[in-house]
């Protein structure tokens, strides 16, 4: 797929504002966790801050923490008739993460890949039992059925508190994921930025826009442009070498005609200890190698040779 120009589709046309959160994917604000706050304090004067047990004759509660492949299929498969869902989760929504490397270049709209979950499942927003709580699950008691929560504020540390509170369940499903590998690669964690969620590639996108055009201005040195264009994808696994060729094509198709003052400093390094998509089939290893080698003259590729060292091959 083509890199469309970046420059068109950041003045694109957005969805109305119910679809999605801009900038960051979630908020504070979201009325199911509004709701189900102010329905936390209301048990908290009954002696049980937040959600309190199912009385009898109600429907069981499934409470799934996590908006990801797996928590949000459940949520859309489960019969509401019988269940009340509460979902605990930092994001409203789930990522389509195989296109999200698409994002970062204007290939497609940060829109495009966030499903919010009232979609999915759109009891948590209607059904008076059912409720979607911005926060994260810090603990589980298996004996009282029930798990410790915490808001997630995401920056409004300063002016809001978080609010600690309980919800107990019937059924508990635990569908949070997991977290980017680094293989124990130094810096990576403190100054790389991960690509598994919306806000980490609008980072990214916002980081080669910045980076282009400062690396425009009279008079900038050029060690400093290169070092500004130099950009390093650490890994060589599906999402790396997604990203690596999406990068290729923006900077062909849009960089080299919109930056034509700086299009031969830009450079991509990427960064894999053996051999590119090395779980997959030899022959889609090799399609991807050729794909690469096509634009060789924009990657360079490194080895590593130990936690603590690269090597150039």
């Amino acid at each position: 797929m083509a890199a469309s120009s970046l420059l068109r589709s950041l003045t694109r046309h957005a969805r109305s504002a119910s679809a999605y959160y801009h900038h960051r994917p979630w908020s504070p604000f979201s009325t199911a966790a509004a709701v189900a706050a102010a329905g936390a304090r209301d048990e908290a004067s009954k002696g049980f801050a937040g959600l309190g047990p199912t009385a009898k004759g109600e429907k069981a509660r499934v409470v799934v923490l996590g908006t990801g492949w797996a928590g949000s299929r459940l949520m859309k498969d489960l019969d509401t008739s019988g269940y009340d869902v509460v979902c605990v989760a930092p994001r409203n929504h789930m990522v389509f993460t195989p296109l999200l490397a698409s994002t970062c270049v204007g290939t497609l709209e940060f829109r495009s890949v966030a499903e919010p979950l009232a979609r999915i499942q759109p009891a948590v927003s209607k059904s008076p039992g059912s409720y979607f709580l911005l926060a994260r699950c810090t603990g589980v008691d298996p004996d009282a059925h029930t798990i410790d929560c915490e808001t997630v504020m995401d920056g409004e540390k300063d002016t809001l508190e978080s609010w600690k509170f309980k919800v107990a369940y019937d059924k508990l499903v635990f569908a949070c994921g997991a977290e980017a590998s680094t293989f124990g690669i130094n810096g990576v964690t403190e100054h790389a930025i991960f690509l598994r969620e919306v806000h980490h590639a609008q980072e990214i996108r916002r980081r080669l826009l910045l980076n282009l055009m400062l690396s425009d201005i009279p008079g900038l040195a050029e060690e400093e442009k290169r070092r500004l264009l130099h950009c390093v994808v650490v890994g060589g696994g599906p999402t790396g070498v997604e990203f690596s060729g999406e990068l290729s094509d923006f900077i062909i198709r849009d960089v080299k005609q919109r930056y034509s003052h700086v299009k031969d400093y830009i450079h991509v390094t990427l960064i894999e200890a053996n051999e590119i998509l090395s779980s997959f089939d030899v022959r889609l290893r090799q399609y991807a190698t050729n794909q690469l080698i096509k634009v060789s003259n924009l990657f360079s590729t490194f080895i590593v040779i130990s936690f603590l060292a690269l090597r150039l091959q």
